[in-house]
């Protein structure tokens, strides 16, 4: 009986959301400014909510990324997602971070926070596009 009471308050105050969900909505990863980054974006979502990125690369890698997100829990888990993705990878991999693979490693969206995945990915190609415009100026 007692867990039937936790799982309903849980679902409640939660709703169906997973529990990588809910780890990066309540403990983001990589939030902050990067005062040394190559670029900074900032992009908005047709739903009010923003995400400035701050992106440093090394050798074609994305050595560091950082996010700020303006907006929902959605939009915190997905920005904080995009960025433990990308970490690492070449500009190449990078962009291959769509809305699906944001959703796939946060186990799952809701429907009203599938547009907080596009919003992320958006906010990841821009900063990698100003990164291969940097790179084909020089």
């Amino acid at each position: 009986m007692a867990d039937d009471v936790n799982s309903a308050v849980w679902k409640r105050l939660f709703g169906d959301y997973s529990d990588a969900f809910l780890d990066h909505a309540c403990q983001p990863r990589n939030v902050g400014s990067l005062p040394d980054a190559d670029v900074h974006v900032d992009v908005s979502g047709l739903c009010g909510d923003s995400i400035e990125i701050w992106l440093k690369e090394c050798s074609g890698r994305v050595e560091e990324i950082t996010f700020i997100p303006k907006g929902c829990e959605g939009t915190i888990a997905c920005g904080s997602a995009v960025t433990e993705l990308a970490r690492g990878k070449s500009i190449e991999e990078a962009a291959g971070i769509n809305a699906a693979l944001i959703e796939e490693y946060l186990e799952g969206l809701t429907q009203e926070h599938k547009h907080c995945a596009q919003l992320a990915a958006a906010a990841l190609y821009r900063a990698l596009a100003e990164i291969i415009r940097k790179t084909r100026s020089k």
